[in-house]
């Protein structure tokens, strides 16, 4: 029986991968404060992970159909829009100045385009 040399990284080892990572195109750096921020980041870390998974299963034979994939991200995008939607109560009642991102004044954009033929 083969014994496993593993051994925890350093705190350097895990500095310069957390570097590299950070200079990766798409990453972001985001510094969390609130108790509920640090449970949606969580979240969205392993929802990043699952979409990887999803994308590669979608079409195929024992994964997703294209019309379950739909459903699916219509229902990610409307979390998404309430999330937003309340946000912007938030900060509106504490006198804080919200900035929709710009893909959803886009997606809005779309939908109302949409919605006017």
């Amino acid at each position: 029986m083969a014994e496993k040399n593993e051994t925890k990284p350093t705190w350097q080892e895990i500095q310069e991968k957390k570097i590299s990572m950070v200079k990766e195109r798409g990453s972001r750096v985001l510094k969390i404060n609130s108790p509920l921020s640090s449970t949606m980041f969580n979240i969205l870390r392993q929802f990043d992970l699952a979409y990887i998974n999803f994308k590669a299963r979608l079409g195929e034979f024992d994964g997703i159909s294209h019309k379950e994939g739909e459903q699916l991200m219509e229902e990610g995008r409307e979390i998404v829009m309430a999330f937003s939607d309340y946000t912007k109560r938030l900060s509106k009642r504490i006198r804080f100045q919200y900035y929709t991102p710009r893909e959803i004044v886009e997606f809005m954009k779309n939908e109302q385009e949409t919605d006017s033929k």
